[in-house]
């Protein structure tokens, strides 16, 4: 099934493929073959021509529950279980408005068989982490728990099944912890508060007035969240939470018959009252023509300006002419977002980012958007623009060689969806089957997929696109949009329609087509000398090939992903050698958005169309590097496209000019936003107002001039020493006759490495960091000074420390006190910087509330240096950790980003897989303890809290932190300095 990406908060559920910035998934469909069958349970194909997925065991016992079964291979040894509720926000009634997501939490705060407080410690006991293993959210339409099991043997899924029945007929809801939980639901209300998300129900709320989706937002109204208890939430938990109502899905390393039995003894006795209820009404859209909307948003900083068309859509059963109209549809969107990306690069406009959207609304509305972002200033030119790209898509049509090039690309990805599906992830899967049920799609094979889709897409012609574009628009209803830092007068509704109807009557001329170019065009120096040195590294199967210029190849071949690749190919120093602060940052995105020397980005992805080679540029602190992969089919494709890259790379003006108003606007908004501090702020201060650390001030980007930029990059990104690390299922001899083709003879003259400096932490210091936004929110971070990255052994003992110390945070700060959604704690030690790391803890909470939490954070850590921790939190932490850490090490991932790539500068790194799992599993109280005494010591701590500024300067800080909190970080530096002496 294809599915296109969509309007704000739509449903990315599924099928086909990520192309450039396209939305698309990678090919699935419900569900299967053989199984037990019940009248009035249907599954999706049941009402379809397409066929399902026949690899799949599904059933329904005789409550009504069903359940969809498969046997998958990676990652080893673990199973992803999800239990599916088929309702959501859009199933309550006006006095139960954020029950259903309330309810999702309370699942996890005591039940039959786990009372409250228990289950998260269960979790933990049996390896599995809360949040990134155990976890479950709430939509519209569905509310999905999920469990990724360390293992699949019948009894651990038989515990974790248990949980799941509890989930689904066992909760206790007890009024006493629906209290406790208020406090983390008003937190969790507050933490998603945004300028995005303030935008978003303004919008909703006049583009689909008429239907229930702007009165059932997930979160819920105070009113309702304010009075609900046991009664109330039970309501809805005993109308929607019944076997005819759920569904379960496994996938994993298990044997389906097997699974089924325990399946139907957790949930056979699950009853419910009476027949499933009606769904409710969606209701449609209020009938309307041409409008427009205007809503001013400053802290948004930035306009965002569109033109919208939306109609109520149909609920269609799944078929083969559907998924080819939508199919039709999605290359439409990728030729459209074609056109912008090039547009963006070869004029001069108004706006730094413009996007085009075509999908639908929880499968009830339909949409199309296109959309620009500007600054408070440009927005009439802008929706000028955007109105003239659409008109002229609508009366001249796409052409031949766009519509190839798109097809191109759907093909390939349609074949690399088949050569690795042996080896796709079971969470993917699942996440997948369950998309497809709650959409009524057909889940099917990618071998299925890439069947039909191949058939459709050849079928397809150029005219058959350009007949569903223009359909899509055809529909009366028009919404032109303002919505952002632009201000308008009273009558700016008005305005911006007015406005839009005078573009309307002006004349549209047809664009250029696209022209094929030629490459590979750089000539290939042939190596006169041939020698090179292999190293062999037997105990992790890896080897380090030297040739004689001094490129350096790392080779690691896997099974982890059939027929696949993954590379680095790290060069300089990165923006360690930064004579302006800021210029790594935007020499990074000029890179990225200029193609080469002789092609624009364009023009390379035209040429790769029908090639799966992905790759981007990152400025690291110490080191440039391209990173990306591929399939093992297109490996010289990569290596002639890497070679382009790296010594003919562009570095255009007319991108910087981009990338600077872009840079504007993300500014704009980060000082309008308290997670802006972070960066901006906070990072810099850690750091003793180093300038290599954090963001530097808008005030010294903006003074950056091409001129000066390139001047540095020039020699900042010259390749004298090249290290290429690939990681995959390859054939090493192949793979090192292409390397040394085309840089066996590239002329590397060695590198030298810059002084590093030593960091300065703040122990015993404390900021206050004052932002202007209306949104009522703070952070506070308390931060402890640590090491560096280097003792290897000890960064791993700070790890484990971090997560028990994050733990009992959480059981305080959020379980307890309900005073924050999300508590984090993580541990950083630098790899560049000697000496210098640090663990933090970062909390949003209520403004007002900051020093009171600061308070019970010290009282944990002083606690934790005290005391120190049991053998229990060691256990509970470390059986999660272990259980990552081994799926970790049988990724591509781990082997490139952990172990090869920059080995040649670091050694040491192709040690540590030797020791990774025993050392973790060796790690005892006592060296936790140890480091707990060292380092949770209030004068080595940093106290930071970023506050609204409207709040009283007397209240938050001195009149020198507040001038200090808008200086930029390098003015900070030297006023900090200049201080001193």
């Amino acid at each position: 099934m294809i599915y296109r990406s969509g309007y704000m908060i739509e449903r990315y559920s599924s099928t086909m493929l990520l192309v450039m910035t396209v939305l698309i998934s990678c090919m699935y469909s419900p569900l299967a073959a053989e199984g037990k069958a019940s009248a009035g349970y249907s599954w999706p194909f049941e009402q379809s021509d397409l066929t399902p997925d026949p690899s799949i065991l599904r059933g329904v016992l005789g409550n009504g529950l069903r359940y969809v079964i498969k046997k998958n291979a990676e990652p080893a040894e673990r199973v992803a279980m999800y239990l599916n509720i088929q309702s959501g926000s859009l199933h309550e009634s006006n006095e139960q408005r954020g029950v259903a997501h309330f309810l999702e939490h309370l699942m996890f705060n005591g039940s039959s068989h786990f009372p409250p407080g228990s289950l998260i410690d269960y979790f933990q006991e049996s390896g599995m982490n809360f949040g990134s293993d155990t976890n479950a959210h709430t939509s519209y339409d569905e509310t999905v728990y999920r469990i990724f099991l360390p293992n699949g043997s019948p009894a651990q899924v038989d515990k974790m099944l248990l949980v799941m029945a509890d989930y689904a007929g066992g909760a206790l809801l007890l009024d006493s912890e629906i209290d406790r939980e208020r406090g983390v639901i008003f937190a969790e209300k507050r933490s998603r508060d945004s300028a995005s998300y303030r935008a978003h129900l303004a919008s909703s709320s006049y583009a689909f007035r008429g239907t229930m989706y702007p009165d059932r937002m997930v979160i819920g109204t105070q009113e309702v969240l304010e009075k609900a208890d046991s009664a109330l939430l039970r309501s809805y938990y005993n109308t929607w939470y019944r076997p005819d109502n759920m569904i379960v899905v496994i996938v994993g390393v298990i044997e389906p018959a097997e699974i089924e039995k325990l399946v139907e003894n957790q949930f056979s006795e699950l009853t419910a009252d009476g027949p499933l209820p009606e769904q409710p009404d969606f209701k449609a859209l209020d009938s309307r023509g041409l409008e427009s909307f205007y809503h001013y948003e400053p802290d948004l900083g930035r306009t965002t300006v569109s033109i919208e068309t939306f109609w109520d859509a149909p609920l269609v059963p799944d078929s083969k002419e559907l998924e080819q109209l939508e199919l039709t549809r999605l290359l439409g969107t990728m030729i459209m977002r074609y056109r912008l990306q090039r547009l963006l690069e070869e004029e001069t406009l108004p706006f730094s980012a413009a996007s085009y959207n075509d999908g639908d609304i929880i499968n009830r509305i339909d949409y199309r958007s296109i959309s620009a972002q500007t600054n408070s200033q440009g927005w009439k030119e802008s929706l000028k623009n955007i109105d003239q790209v659409l008109r002229q898509s609508l009366e001249f049509g796409f052409q031949d060689n766009e519509f190839e090039r798109a097809k191109s690309q759907i093909i390939s990805l349609l074949d690399s969806s088949v050569l690795t599906a042996r080896t796709e992830d079971s969470r993917t899967i699942g996440r997948q089957i369950i998309d497809h049920l709650n959409s009524n799609r057909v889940y099917q094979s990618s071998q299925q997929q890439q069947e039909l889709y191949t058939n459709m897409i050849n079928s397809l012609t150029v005219d058959d696109v350009n007949y569903a574009f223009q359909q899509g628009w055809k529909n009366e209803n028009r919404l032109i949009s303002v919505i952002g830092d632009t201000i308008l007068n009273g009558a700016g509704k008005r305005e911006i329609k007015e406005l839009y109807k005078i573009f309307q009557r002006e004349e549209v001329t047809v664009g250029s087509g696209l022209e094929i170019q030629q490459f590979p065009y750089l000539e290939i120096e042939k190596s006169t000398n041939r020698a090179m040195q292999v190293e062999r590294f037997q105990e992790i199967d890896a080897e380090k090939v030297t040739f004689a210029n001094g490129l350096v190849v790392n080779l690691k071949t896997t099974s982890f992903k059939d027929q696949s690749f993954q590379f680095t190919a790290g060069f300089g120093n990165g923006g360690m050698t930064e004579v302006v602060p800021g210029m790594a940052l935007l020499a990074e995105k000029i890179v990225n958005g200029s193609g080469s020397n002789r092609l624009s980005l364009t023009d390379i992805e035209v040429i790769m169309a029908g090639n799966s080679v992905d790759m981007h540029f990152r400025m690291g602190d110490s080191v440039n590097y391209w990173v990306g992969g591929g399939l093992s089919q297109d490996f010289e494709v990569f290596v002639q496209l890497l070679h382009t890259m790296l010594f003919d790379g562009g570095f255009r003006e007319n991108i910087f000019d981009k990338v600077l108003a872009k840079t504007e606007l993300m500014y704009q908004k980060m000082h309008r936003d308290i997670r802006g501090a972070f960066p901006l702020s906070v990072q810099p201060f850690l750091a003793g107002y180093n300038p290599r650390f954090g963001m530097p001030g808008w005030d010294e980007i903006s003074k950056i001039t091409f001129e000066d930029l390139a001047d540095w990059a020039g020699p900042a990104l010259e390749v004298t020493d090249l290290e290429i690390s690939i990681v995959g299922d390859f054939e090493k001899e192949k793979v090192v006759q292409q390397i040394e083709k085309y840089f066996g003879a590239a002329h590397l003259a060695g590198i030298n490495r810059p002084d590093i400096p030593i960091i300065e932490f703040p122990a015993g210091r404390s900021l206050t960091v004052p932002v202007n936004t209306s949104i009522a929110k703070a952070m506070v971070l308390l931060v402890w000074s640590t090491d560096d990255f280097w003792d290897i052994a000890r960064t791993r003992r700070l790890n484990l420390l971090a997560d028990i110390f994050a733990d009992r945070v959480r059981k305080v700060i959020r379980e307890k006190q309900g005073a924050s959604y999300s508590p984090n704690v993580s541990n950083f030690n630098s790899k560049v910087f000697k000496g210098y790391g640090y663990i933090l803890a970062h909390l949003t909470v209520e403004p007002g509330s900051e020093d009171g939490i600061v308070r019970e954070i010290e009282k944990i850590s002083l606690d934790l240096m005290e005391n120190g921790v049991t053998e229990d939190e060691l256990e509970r932490a470390a059986n999660p950790a272990i259980a990552s850490l081994r799926d970790r090490i049988k990724t591509n991932g781990y082997w490139l980003k952990s172990v090869l790539f920059n080995s040649s500068r670091h050694p040491q790194q192709l040690e540590w897989p030797l020791t990774l799992i025993e050392d973790y599993s060796a790690i005892t109280v006592n060296e936790l303890n140890a480091l707990a005494k060292k380092y949770f010591k209030l004068d080595k701590t940093a106290a930071i809290k970023v506050v609204p500024a409207t709040r009283s300067l007397s209240e938050n800080a001195s009149a020198e932190s507040l001038k200090l909190a808008y200086l930029s970080p390098t003015l900070r530096y030297f006023h900090k300095n200049n201080a001193r002496r």
